[in-house]
This record gives C-alpha cells, structure tokens and sequence, in this order.
C-alpha cells in the first residue's frame, strides 16, 4: 500500500541563528544534551562551528541546531519508515542515504528534502507482485515444505529464524528445527555447441525449413533441469522455449536466417542466470547435382 509523505520543508524560512555559551569543563556531548536534548548532537554541533576538536574553551558561543533540525528529524523519520517497508527501491535508498549524510553535518534543509525525494520515490514506485506458493505438510506433520513459484521471496520463519525463499526455490523445514541455510545461488551454464557464430547448413525440408540443430551446454552443479530460449535475430522474438533434464537439446526445424539462443539452471536454489549468448546461422545446403553420359546422347 502507497503511504503519502508528508512534506515538511514549509516553514523552513530564514530565522535568526540559536546560540549556546560553553560552560565550565562542559563538553560538547554535554552541550548538544543541554541545547538540543540529544547528546548525539554533538557532531552536528562540531560541523555546524567549522571546529576541527570536540574539545571547546569555557565561554566559547556556539552555534547550535534550531527548529530547523527538529523538521529534518521528522522528515527522516518518515523516509526511515517508507523505505524501510518498501526495501525494494534503490533510488529511495540512495536518497535516505544522502538524507542521513545532510543531517549528520548540519545541512537541515537539505537533509529535509533528501528525505521528502526518498518518500516520494517510495510512494511512485509500483506496488510489488504478489507471491505465489504452496505449503505441504508431511504426513506425521513432522516436515513442512514451502514452495514458491513466482513473485518476490516469501520468509519462512521456524525457532526464532527467518530465511527468504525466492521464487523456483523451495525450502523443508524439520520440526523443531530452523530453516535450513539457503542453497548457494546457480551458476550460468556455459554454451558448449554450436560455437558462437557458426554457419551450419542443412538440406530444407518440403516447406524450406532447415534442421536439425542440437544445442549443448555444461552441466551446473545443483541444477535439476534447463530453460533453453531461442530467438530470431539479434533483437527478434523468442520462437523455441523450453525446459529439459540432459544437457542438451535438439532443436525443430526452422527457417534460414540467424539465430541466438541461452540456457539457465534451474533447482532447488532457484533460476541461475541466462549463460552467455551464442549465436549461429542457418543456410540451405544446395545439392550438387551430377549428369552423366549414356549410350542415349
């Protein structure tokens, strides 16, 4: 659900500066604990003086956070809390980030709209798809096997442990006990025929097509099947999909033309990522076509 962020730089007009005298053996904790109620202040005191030492003379006039830094705060509060319950935007991150970066150094006003530009990404980003998975418990209800098949990760929690599982993974959780340790991620299988660029001809068929061709790749340790997709053209459309256990695959006859194509891993670990792309053309073997003499001539 999109939250609306309330937009806190109204009111951040031109005032007259705060000021604090440093008492007798004070420190600069103990000034910003005494001004602003918050000890943490302390460096946002520091860079708000240009000092180079936390360590101030007795009766030196400091400047020190107004009203400007209880609007920032608040601003970052809410930017803290969107994010938080997005955790998918980067570019709100980024923002937070620059937020929290203006505040530490005393820069209020900027540290304000930061946070508002976090907020607002939040609020502009789509909202995330919903998961899809299954749960199966074991007969004498001593397992429980969660299964996701497509969406953003579900959490699985079991004895005060949380682990994501992420969409193609599945996870069984043992009575008892916490869910096990996520499998390392797949690796991208590796092409092996045809060699990236090759030129294979084949005789066509009644309607001009042209095969077979076979595709074979390197096996990826923890994979359990293979998603193979071939392509029209550097930039065509997807014209053969499909998933296989070997480790290779004979493609159906096609038209003369180029073609790419890649295979990913897919396991109990989830969907790797595609491996590197080949590509290869395919072209009509002419048939040579031989005469020779006969008594006839």
């Amino acid at each position: 659900m999109k939250t609306s962020l309330l937009i806190l730089l109204a009111g951040l007009g031109v005032t007259a500066q705060d000021t604090a005298v440093v008492g007798p053996r004070e420190t600069l904790r103990q000034v910003a604990e005494r001004t602003v109620g918050d000890p943490g202040a302390a460096g946002e005191i520091q860079a708000l003086n240009g000092l180079t030492s936390d360590t101030v003379a007795e009766g030196t006039r400091l400047k020190v956070p107004g009203q400007e830094r209880v609007l920032a705060q608040k601003a970052l509060e809410t930017a803290r809390t969107l994010v938080g319950d997005a955790g998918v935007s980067p570019e709100a991150a980024a923002r937070l980030k620059d937020a929290e970066a203006h505040f530490r150094a005393a820069r209020y006003a900027q540290a304000s709209e930061a946070a508002n530009a976090a907020g607002k990404h939040v609020s502009a980003a789509p909202a995330p798809s919903t998961s899809a998975f299954s749960v199966e418990v074991g007969p004498d209800g001593g397992t429980t096997t969660v299964t996701v098949t497509k969406g953003p990760p579900v959490r699985v929690e079991a004895e005060g442990v949380t682990r994501p599982v992420a969409a193609g993974a599945a996870v069984r959780v043992d009575k008892g006990s916490p869910p096990p340790e996520p499998p390392a991620p797949l690796v991208a299988p590796r092409p092996a025929l045809p060699e990236d660029g090759e030129r294979l001809k084949r005789r066509p068929d009644a309607a001009g097509r042209l095969g077979p061709v076979k595709l074979s790749w390197a096996a990826v340790p923890g994979a359990e099947r293979y998603e193979v997709e071939v392509s029209r053209d550097i930039d065509g459309p997807s014209v053969f999909a499909q998933s296989v256990s070997a480790l290779e695959l004979k493609l159906p006859v096609l038209p003369a033309g180029h073609y790419r194509w890649t295979v990913r891993a897919v396991g109990p670990a989830g969907r790797s990522e595609p491996g590197p792309t080949r590509r290869f053309e395919l072209v009509s073997e002419r048939l040579k076509l031989e005469v020779q003499k006969g008594q006839w001539q």
